[in-house]
């Protein structure tokens, strides 16, 4: 984890919006999980901030469809509703994720795979879409703590997702790879192509997301392509919108610009200005 906290943080970063222009007000670490935890958890993550008095930043991210695990505290008094320290659950954000970083904090947190939270507690992830609530006692038991040193925080996620006897389920590795291949191919743009590739029916298959992603197979489609795009605009000097919109499978640049508007509350020409390197 040291080294990792160390590293040069690549920027622009897929997801989080503006990354190149914001590394001067919030350090990010990431790093791998351990091997019994790397079966549920594709990255442990943490961030830290410490802002001058009356100094705000506002952190927007376009969320991958995946579960986190956090344990966050700091001089902000309360963040999701919640009073620091706390130990949250955050299901997939269906439109962006977006918070206002003030005074000094701190969060540590496990990126789940897609229906990794899942499959290793037994819960239908669709319940948390939309919401961060507080870790149950049923989760870890009731005599579970984080430790309130980033470091050692990271480790204490780690050991109580490792600690456990639920092997991966048969849907959950087959969800995996199918997730997996729609990820990386990206002319896998339609909800028939996906379907084309599931090992399982349509209704089946629906299903299988709702319970262990907690959205459906055409969010994820959009939702891929969207984060693609948006990297597209902040990475290239220069860009056609028009292009990019028939590159990324929409129908027109007026389709594209709808769905990037309802989703970032901007059209693509104004995050370019913002947000292009």
């Amino acid at each position: 984890m040291e080294a990792c906290k160390n590293a040069p943080q690549p920027a622009p970063q897929l997801g989080v919006v503006g990354r190149a222009g914001s590394t001067e007000s919030f350090q990010l670490s990431r790093w791998a999980p351990s091997a019994k935890a790397g079966e549920f958890v594709e990255h442990f993550w943490s961030v830290h901030w410490d802002l001058a008095d009356g100094d705000t930043h506002d952190s927007t991210v376009i969320t991958f469809p995946v579960v986190h695990l956090t344990h966050e505290w700091g001089t902000d008094g309360s963040r999701h509703g919640y009073p620091m320290p706390a130990t949250l659950v955050h299901g997939v954000v269906d439109t962006v994720f977006r918070t206002t970083l003030q005074r000094s904090g701190s969060v540590v947190g496990a990126r789940f795979h897609p229906g990794g939270f899942a499959a290793r507690f037994g819960r239908d992830v669709s319940a948390y879409t939309g919401r961060v609530v507080p870790v149950d006692d049923e989760l870890f038991g009731p005599a579970f703590t984080v430790d309130a040193e980033r470091e050692r925080a990271g480790r204490c996620l780690d050991d109580a997702i490792a600690d456990h006897h639920r092997e991966p389920d048969a849907t959950y590795r087959s969800l995996r790879r199918l997730l997996d291949g729609i990820r990386d191919d990206h002319a896998v743009r339609r909800v028939e192509q996906l379907m084309e590739r599931s090992p399982w029916s349509t209704r089946t298959t629906q299903r299988v997301f709702q319970r262990y992603v907690g959205v459906t197979p055409k969010w994820v489609l959009c939702r891929y392509r969207l984060q693609r795009a948006a990297l597209d605009i902040e990475t290239r000097s220069a860009i056609d919108l028009a292009d990019l919109a028939v590159r990324h499978g929409w129908y027109d640049q007026a389709h594209f610009s709808h769905d990037f508007r309802t989703m970032l509350g901007c059209a693509p020409g104004e995050y370019a200005n913002t947000y292009r390197a």
